[in-house]
C-alpha cells in the first residue's frame, strides 16, 4: 500500500504534492508566514533573532532590544559574539543598557571587584564586565582618587543570581 504526503495552501483548500512544489507556491508560503508573523507582531508577540522562538512583549524582561530583539536564554551566547564585534564606544553604550536591563528585569548585581580577596566559584546564572558607569571606565572621580564604585578598575561586572 503506498500513502502519499500533502502540504495544504494557507490561501486555499488545494492539495500540493509532496515532490517539487513549484516556485510560486513557494513564494506565496513564504509571504503567508510573513503575514502571520506581521500579524503576531500586532498582537504583542516578537520573535529572538537568534532561536526565532517567540515572546510576548508584555513581558520585558523576556527580550533585551538592541535593534534587533534576543531573549534572555541565548543573551549570553549573543554577548560574547557581538561584543567582539562592534566597536569600543557601541560596547559600551550596549553594556549600559544591558547592566540596567539585566538589574530591572533579573534582579542582576553589581559585584565589585577586590584583588585582594581569592576568587571563588560564583552562584550566578550569567555575569558580564561593564565600564564604570560612575567614572566612565577611568578607575578615578574627578580630583584623581580611586573610585569607589569600581575600586579604582574602571570595570564592575553584572551579575544575574543562580535561581
Amino acid at each position: 500500500m503506498e500513502t502519499t504526503q500533502h502540504h495544504f495552501s494557507l490561501t486555499n483548500d488545494s492539495r500540493l504534492p509532496d515532490s517539487n512544489p513549484s516556485p510560486e507556491t513557494l513564494v506565496q508560503l513564504e509571504q503567508d508566514l510573513k503575514h502571520v508573523v506581521d500579524a503576531l507582531a500586532l498582537l504583542g508577540i516578537r520573535r529572538c533573532s537568534h532561536c526565532r522562538k517567540f515572546f510576548r512583549i508584555a513581558d520585558p524582561g523576556e527580550l533585551f532590544d538592541y535593534g534587533e530583539l534576543v531573549c534572555y536564554a541565548c543573551l549570553p551566547a549573543w554577548w560574547t559574539a557581538t561584543s567582539e564585534q562592534v566597536s569600543v564606544v557601541e560596547r559600551e553604550k550596549l553594556e549600559t543598557k544591558l547592566s540596567s536591563w539585566l538589574r530591572k528585569y533579573h534582579n542582576a548585581e553589581i559585584v565589585r571587584e577586590d584583588k585582594t580577596r581569592a576568587s571563588t566559584a560564583t552562584p550566578y546564572e550569567f555575569e558580564v564586565v561593564v565600564h564604570c558607569i560612575e567614572c566612565r571606565g577611568s578607575g578615578k572621580v574627578l580630583e584623581g582618587e580611586r573610585c569607589r564604585f569600581c575600586n579604582g578598575f574602571g570595570t564592575v561586572r553584572v551579575a544575574v543570581p543562580a535561581l
